[in-house]
């Protein structure tokens, strides 16, 4: 996933930078090597592992809640629909920072950081905690 999401969010960026993504992995490989190609890897996979734990362990808490304790006469199917939805977006916003300093590293030559710990450090640096809020206002609009 990662290896297209390096071409895909620089060709976003600078349509004209690639022509296609074989291209684009190719280009990327004789310049960076497979470090590259596999850029952003680390906010990633740190960022999904929050994202999926915080969808599934969510999901269980508003199913019940809203199941059990707030509309406990309510179809099912809506009790369900509304823990989905409501678990998805906390676990968006803990996907958040991870997609920030994915995203930097990603879209810009030479990649704003070289790893995870890089990024963190850099963005704390020159925005403070506040450089993390950015994707909360725009990542959970491209889920709907």
């Amino acid at each position: 996933m990662t290896p297209l999401d390096v071409v895909k969010t620089r060709r976003q960026v600078d349509p004209h930078i690639y022509k296609s993504n074989v291209q684009g992995w190719a280009k990327i490989y004789r310049a960076d090597g497979l470090r590259g190609v596999f850029l952003g890897w680390a906010p990633t996979f740190v960022g999904y592992s929050f994202q999926g734990a915080g969808k599934y362990g969510f999901y269980e808490v508003f199913k019940y809640w809203y199941g059990d304790k707030l509309f406990p006469n309510m179809n099912r199917t809506f009790v369900y629909l509304g823990a989905s939805a409501s678990a998805e977006f906390l676990a968006d916003m803990a996907l958040c920072p991870w997609e920030a300093i994915k995203v930097r590293m990603q879209t810009t030559i030479p990649p704003y950081a070289k790893n995870l710990r890089e990024g963190w450090s850099r963005i704390v640096a020159k925005e403070g905690i506040a450089g993390y809020a950015h994707p909360f206002v725009s990542f959970p609009l491209t889920k709907c």
